[in-house]
Order: structure tokens, then sequence, then C-alpha cells
């Protein structure tokens, strides 16, 4: 590799979990960057061997899928290389990394600092999304989805609280006090839709890394991927969303349904809370669940009854 030191590669990982709002300030974020003519490839995560955020992102971004597996572990050395071929192509100034919602970041970070890349990318930015409601909520998660919770805001940077219009003032003050107990270094956002100033980002000290070789997995999180053969109904769809059980954290992908069935819609759920979006362009008609100790059987015969009823 011949890249000098003028041209090191700008990191960005962002980090945070399930339905933090991610792909939300991602979007935004890369469109700024590009009001700049930077060259930015995204590479994103996956949990699971369905790819749904990266057919997010406008065909001016380069974007690279890792899937099947979780970035901090399985795909570590998949992320050492992919950074090193596109030092080696010189076409991206910057990379945005976004870590799948159980993500350890640590790994991440050292695989950034790796001997075969460290001389030719700047330290990493570390920015993690924090959901404003589910963190105010986070006693009702399992210990080790706290504790990754929590793992994720003591490694980052720069915080982004998201959903804010969602919460009160003194509720907001609850949530810093918080956060400032796990990171008392950390910079703190509130935002709504991930919008923040990317010049207050920038200007954060990235050298600050404290890289310790520690591994938290992520006990008990699964994911199951279907996909429908045919347009479905849409209020049993809506009826199965929200008698989704707790441990479902997460509900993202493609539906087409049988009032609109020429339309294709980008659907997500978290928290409770359900959003979509009609998108343009062919995909599978597929979604992905996330959650802890799932019951992949009686899901999957949820979704074919939806299907064929």
């Amino acid at each position: 590799m011949e890249r000098n030191n003028k041209s090191k590669l700008s990191i960005c990982i962002v980090t945070g979990f399930l339905g933090s709002g991610k792909t939300s300030f991602l979007k935004y974020y890369t469109e700024q960057l590009l009001k700049r003519d930077e060259k930015i490839t995204v590479i994103m995560n996956e949990f699971g061997d369905f790819d749904v955020d990266s057919k997010i992102l406008g065909d001016e971004i380069q974007t690279i899928s890792l899937q099947n597996g979780c970035v901090c572990c399985d795909l570590q050395q998949d992320l050492i290389n992919q950074l090193s071929v596109l030092i080696n192509q010189k076409q991206s100034q910057f990379v945005i990394i976004e870590a799948t919602g159980i993500a350890h970041p640590l790994q991440l970070i050292e695989a950034c600092f790796d001997p075969s890349l460290a001389q030719y990318v700047h330290p990493p930015l570390v920015v993690g999304l924090v959901d404003a409601p589910r963190f105010l909520n986070r006693e009702h998660y399992t210990a080790s989805t706290q504790a990754l919770m929590e793992e994720q805001i003591a490694v980052s940077q720069a915080l982004i609280v998201n959903k804010t219009d969602l919460v009160g003032q003194e509720e907001q003050h609850k949530i810093e006090t918080a956060l400032k107990q796990i990171n008392p270094n950390d910079t703190i956002y509130f935002t709504s839709y991930g919008h923040v100033n990317i010049d207050e980002l920038e200007a954060l000290d990235t050298a600050r890394q404290d890289v310790r070789h520690r591994h938290l997995h992520h006990h008990g999180i699964s994911s199951i991927a279907y996909t429908f053969t045919a347009p479905i109904d849409r209020q049993i769809f809506y009826q199965f969303i929200l008698r989704l059980p707790d441990n479902i954290y997460r509900l993202k992908g493609y539906v087409r349904f049988r009032d609109d069935p020429e339309t294709t819609y980008l659907f997500q759920f978290a928290n409770g809370l359900p959003d979509y979006e009609p998108i343009q362009g062919e995909v599978q008609n597929t979604i992905v669940l996330i959650g802890e100790n799932l019951d992949k059987e009686r899901l999957r015969n949820q979704l074919d009854a939806l299907q064929f009823t």
C-alpha cells in the first residue's frame, strides 16, 4: 500500500443498539458529506443473511455489505481486508462503518488499528446512537443486553440521543446524567432523526482511543428472515406487528400489500413504533426479525399463516 499520510483514509464507526436510528443518521451524514464532494464508501453489516440497509442509500455512494455475522467477531478479518482494498484503490476519502445493532464496537476499532492498516488510516471517530425511550426503559431487557448497550456507549466519542421528540425535558436530563455516568468524556447531542452538525462531530478528538481486548457476545440474540411469495393482507400484517412479543427488538424489510400490489414498502419496526415508506426498484419481499431467545418455529408459523390468509 502506497497511501501517504496526507491522504490517510478517514473512518467513522456508527454504533448503537437495534432501532436506535443508525440508518437515519447515516442518510443525513452522507448527504452532508456529499455536499462537500467527499468520496464516500459505506460498509454495512447485517446480522443474518438478508441485506436491507444497503439498498436505502442513493447510487452516489459506494456501499459494501458484510453479511452472515457480526463485524465484531465473525467478519472482523473481512473488514480488515475490505479496508485494505479501499486503501489500494484510492477512490474513497471517507469510510463509514455501520455496525449491526448487536455489535460490540471495540473489535471494529481494533480492526482500524490493525498493523497492516494503521499508517494508512486516521484514528476512527466512533459515533454512538441512543434511542431515548428505549434507554429510559433499558431495565426491561436482560442483563447481557443492557451490558451491550452500555458498552456501545462507553467506547463512543460522540453520543447522538435520538427520538428526543418522544421524551420530555426532565427525561432528557435523566438520560444525560445516566450517559455521563457510563462515559463522562462523551460529547452528547440530543436530536430527532439523527440530525447533528457534522463539523462539530469531526472536530472531536479521535486520538483518545482506549482499545482494550475484550469481547462481549450477543448472548441469546438471533434473527430470522422470511420471504413472502406474494402480496399480503395489510391489516393482518399490522396486527402481527402490534402483537409481537417484547423480546422482538427489531423488524425490517420489504413488503407488498394486496390492496396495492405494485408498490413495495420499506417497513421498519422498533420499540413499538412502526415506520414504512414506498421505494423504487425491484427487491425481494423479505422481512428480518431480530430479538432475544426467539421462538423461531412459532414466528415462522405465524408468518406462514399471514402469507396464506
